[in-house]
């Protein structure tokens, strides 16, 4: 078995968080107001702590922290401050701070002025060679600009105090000042001592040093987060020339470049008050920006001819569009730039049109959620190991998706590239995991191409070329390496990955809720965001008096409202609205609806394409519309009794909430709980394009009553598999 250093992956207000916290609920109380990202720091705001604050500790270690007290002192907290970091590490709150030595930002600064200068001596030889510009045009400290420092400062510093133990690998739960992921990974030396390794380049050699305030990594290396592009970052890594030949080729480099979504976008307004949530008005997003996930075959393993079923090394692209037209047709071949040509398809169908850290303990931007604790949520209690947990997101190859997998119910063992330890296939994250836990491939030379483990960093940097330097963050997404060729093959997703009860968390169908810092962030002051109209382009608000809200996880419980993964759509006011639904193969498929009733919902009218779905949906809590649902108590009931009551709700059109996703630690489960219910939409013909459903309040006399709507998940079920007598849908 793998003897990697085991660390503890739950999530938890460690005692420095809580001494943080305790004084800046002190200080609230005492009438104080927190700092901001435009003001300075009152001096009022300072406490007196008996301990030693983080700003302090740099302070007094000169010997080891001098540069980077420097760089903090030099840095701003805003645009319209003159307040700099290292003041803000000098009040309450609760921080971390990751903290190069003396001899990191000296070998940083050399590093980076000698790529500066090489640079513009190659643009001399050749005028169309790039030259390196990151503000940086000297070695010494005392020429870095304030607003170079300011960036560095801000990559190094996350407002939320997180020991190593809090972290499972993938990347630190919140973001940096700066808004950039800190990815964090465990590396083994020669000597068998283990470091976590922040950004594939920063050991951490000195870990958890407690502060007043917060924590203190000290780290070997500057942390510096590229700044360019998905598609540019790509083309750093010589292992990844052919995948980024090919992408350059196919044009659909001009894809991964696209970033800025709003230049004017304001994120400090605020949305309406909110009646049911101690009306607090909620801020809109942090930002509104659009990110990706590039999933990538090294060039080795494109090379090995053991990976595909033609037994080709697949080495230029043209080897490439050769094994591509195996599966995606030989339309259009040579003209790569061609939407039908093979390898614009292949290319395509690696873009996800989200950015996808490798853990959702990493932060709002997690492949799948586990290992998330806050505000009384705990995934590991709420969405338990007994059962497989799984999302689809959708890629740049029109109308196709990938799944993507944690296989807890697989017991088998998997040994990941470039090693001889073999670990737990259940603990993988995999993309298109087929049926019959991963057994089955209906064609048979899709065994190549199905059950696809996205690699870790520590895997990937095993991968000839990336030993050094794996560089796997942009500015705008993020890159993945996988174990096979990915390719999409429409009768396998749709006889095999995708026959399945398929159920999306509402809040997974929009992907700038993920690359926004909107969807599982861990914010503290505010339990809303609220969702500007035109946000998302999956989203559409048909009326001025709709206001849409995402409900970040919460506590759950019987008697209370209860969530799939925690988190919930609301929206008020007199609304109609309209999302997209996820695309899927082309079929039959039954359409379902969880909610939460309560006393504070309405009564919705629901549309697909324009067209009515039944009658109106009463979504409130009264002894009536129990009656109309037919929920029923199982206790004392035999397993046929249970079956002929679930059969009698299904014909009144609901289901009860799924047995998989547990309330409370004891292990009352959804479908134990009177409020938690599914709504059967009906039954429809889905095929290639954009299929909208619709939501409009109907309840009579609405206006300035409690009628918000709620939204838990959804399921697009096949009704091959609803209409199987040999296989009957589990309760689950």
């Amino acid at each position: 078995m793998n003897k990697k250093l085991i660390i503890s992956k739950t999530m938890k207000m460690t005692f420095g968080n809580l001494k943080a916290w305790a004084l800046a609920s002190m200080a609230l109380f005492l009438g104080t107001s927190f700092v901001s990202c435009v003001d300075d720091v009152p001096q009022e705001n300072r406490f007196t702590f008996k301990g030693e604050l983080i700003a302090t500790y740099l302070e007094n270690n000169p010997d080891r922290f001098s540069s980077f007290t420097e760089i903090l002192s030099k840095a701003k907290i805003g645009k319209k401050s003159s307040g700099s970091v290292l003041k803000t590490l000098s009040t309450y709150g609760s921080y971390t701070c990751f903290a190069p030595t003396n001899e990191a930002v000296d070998k940083y600064l050399q590093a980076e002025y000698d790529k500066y200068i090489e640079s513009v001596e190659m643009n001399k030889q050749d005028p169309s060679y790039p030259i390196y510009r990151t503000g940086i045009h000297s070695p010494y400290l005392e020429d870095l600009t304030d607003s170079m420092a300011t960036v560095i400062a801000k990559n190094h510093i996350i407002e939320m105090g997180y020991m190593t133990t809090d972290v499972s690998a993938g990347a630190f739960p919140m973001s940096t000042m700066n808004r950039r992921s800190t990815l964090i990974d465990f590396y083994t030396d020669s000597t068998g001592r283990v470091f976590p390794l922040l950004n594939n380049s920063a050991k951490i050699i000195e870990q958890d040093l407690e502060k007043e305030n917060g924590y203190v990594q000290v780290i070997d290396a500057v942390l510096s987060p590229s700044d360019r592009n998905t598609g540019e970052l790509l083309e750093q890594h010589a292992s990844f020339s052919l995948m980024s030949g090919a992408l350059k080729a196919t044009g659909l480099d001009s894809v991964l470049n696209i970033y800025e979504i709003d230049p004017n976008y304001d994120n400090t307004l605020y949305g309406p008050s909110f009646e049911t949530q101690n009306k607090q008005q909620p801020p809109y997003p942090v930002e509104h920006k659009q990110k990706y996930t590039f999933l990538v075959e090294t060039n080795d393993l494109l090379a090995d001819p053991t990976k595909n079923h033609l037994g080709m090394s697949i080495q230029s692209i043209e080897d490439l569009e050769k094994f591509a037209s195996a599966w995606y047709g030989t339309e259009a071949l040579g003209d790569y730039k061609n939407p039908k040509n093979p390898v614009y398809k292949f290319i395509a169908y690696h873009i996800v049109d989200r950015k996808l850290l490798y853990s959702s303990s990493s932060g709002s931007g997690g492949f799948i959620m586990e290992n998330y604790n806050h505000k009384d949520f705990n995934s590991e209690v709420n969405l338990p190991t007994a059962f497989d947990r799984y999302d689809y997101f959708e890629t740049k190859l029109p109308y196709t998706m990938i799944k993507v997998t944690k296989p807890f119910a697989n017991e088998s063992e998997y040994t990941p590239y470039g090693t001889d330890e073999t670990t737990s296939f259940k603990q993988q994250i995999v993309i298109n995991y087929a049926q019959d836990y991963g057994t089955r491939c209906n064609n048979p030379n899709m065994k190549y191409h199905l059950n696809i483990v996205v690699e870790d960093a520590a895997t990937s940097k095993r991968r000839p070329g990336l030993e050094d330097e794996f560089n796997q963050e942009s500015i705008n997404g993020i890159i993945h390496t996988i174990d096979k060729i990915l390719i999409y093959n429409e009768d396998e997703m749709v006889g095999n990955v995708l026959k399945e009860r398929m159920r999306w968390d509402i809040m997974s169908i929009f992907p700038e809720l993920t690359n926004n810092g909107v969807r599982w962030a861990q914010q503290d002051q505010y339990t809303l965001t609220y969702v500007p109209d035109d946000f998302c382009t999956r989203l559409r608000v048909n009326n001025s008096d709709t206001h849409v809200y995402y409900l970040r996880p919460h506590a759950t419980g019987l008697g209370g409202y209860v969530n799939y993964m925690g988190d919930e759509l609301l929206v008020t006011g007199k609304y109609d609205f309209e999302y997209r639904l996820p695309y899927v193969p082309s079929g039959n498929y039954e359409i379902r609806f969880g909610f939460s009733q309560s006393d504070a919902r309405g009564v919705a009218q629901f549309y697909l394409d324009g067209n009515i779905c039944g009658i109106p949906v009463d979504m409130r809590n009264t002894a009536d519309n129990q009656v109309t649902i037919g929920w029923f108590d199982e206790d004392g009931m035999s397993e046929d009794e249970i079956r002929e009551n679930d059969k009698a709700m299904r014909n009144r059109g609901f289901m009860k909430a799924p047995a998989s996703c547990h309330m409370t630690k004891e292990k009352e489960s959804m479908r134990e709980s009177v409020l938690a219910i599914r709504k059967i939409i009906g039954t429809y013909r889905l095929d290639p394009g954009d299929h909208w459903l619709r939501f409009k309040d109907v309840m009579e006399n609405s206006t300035g009553k409690l009628n918000e709507f709620n939204q838990d998940y959804l399921e697009i079920v096949p009704t091959s598999v609803i209409n199987d007598p040999t296989k009957p849908e589990d309760i689950y």
